[in-house]
């Protein structure tokens, strides 16, 4: 839903289940650093049985696929004995047997969606080559909304972070009361005279002193969420 009012969306799941990965568009396979497919995710089962990997009747398609990168499936162990013995001692990473990736990345560079992303990539490269030098003030950052907007739902995230956590806006009040009484305590009772206003300046003194090395608190939490939101 989010997806056809135009937002786009980075999708990161486990082993997700047919009815999931048939809402994919596109799919891209990698191991061990190399492209192993590339293309509309409806076509890749007809391109891997296209090579010699038959998808086995009732399979998930994105276990399947996992199964061919680190060489468990049947498919790829008839594969084997089609090309011939694969010496399986030399592992690269995990499970993943480096010949199988090798063998499945070159079928890949062979293979007509390769060239068609080459020729995509070769005219978007040539398009960003011919463009006049833009502006530096087209290069600068802008939002899009304003200062208030930006305000209004940062302020609303920290009040929701605030009741979804009662305990510490409890021992913040608690510390806050507790601090009041010992103040109340020191100064009560200041007479109106040059001494009573010594302890006034003293009172109000202490009181903006505690305040302020209080909120240094804040700047733990704020590293921790700038980790969070970069």
């Amino acid at each position: 839903r989010l997806s056809r009012r135009g937002r786009t969306i980075i999708f990161s799941i486990h082993q997700p289940r047919y009815s999931i990965f048939k809402l994919f568009d596109s799919l891209t396979l990698l191991a061990l650093g190399k492209v192993l497919y590339h293309g509309p995710a409806k076509q890749a089962l007809e391109y891997f049985s296209s090579i010699g990997y038959e998808c086995e009747p009732f399979n998930n398609p994105a276990d399947f696929f996992l199964d061919i990168i680190n060489g468990d499936s049947t498919a790829v162990a008839a594969s084997k004995e089609d090309h011939g013995p694969v010496d399986t001692g030399k592992v690269a990473e995990g499970n993943m047997d480096s010949n199988v990736v090798d063998l499945l990345h070159q079928k890949y560079l062979n293979s007509s969606l390769y060239q068609s992303t080459k020729e995509a990539l070769g005219k978007v490269e040539l398009g960003q080559g011919s463009k006049q030098r833009v502006s530096t003030q087209e290069h600068e950052i802008t939002y899009a909304n304003g200062f208030f907007t930006q305000l209004y739902w940062v302020s609303k995230r920290s009040l929701k972070n605030l009741i979804r956590n009662p305990q510490a806006s409890v021992a913040q009040i608690a510390v806050t009361i507790i601090l009041a009484l010992v103040v109340g305590a020191i100064f009560f009772g200041v007479k109106l005279d040059r001494s009573g206003i010594q302890n006034r300046v003293g009172s109000l003194f202490f009181v903006t002193t505690n305040q302020c090395f209080s909120s240094v608190s804040a700047i733990e939490l704020f590293i921790r969420d700038k980790k969070l939101f970069v």
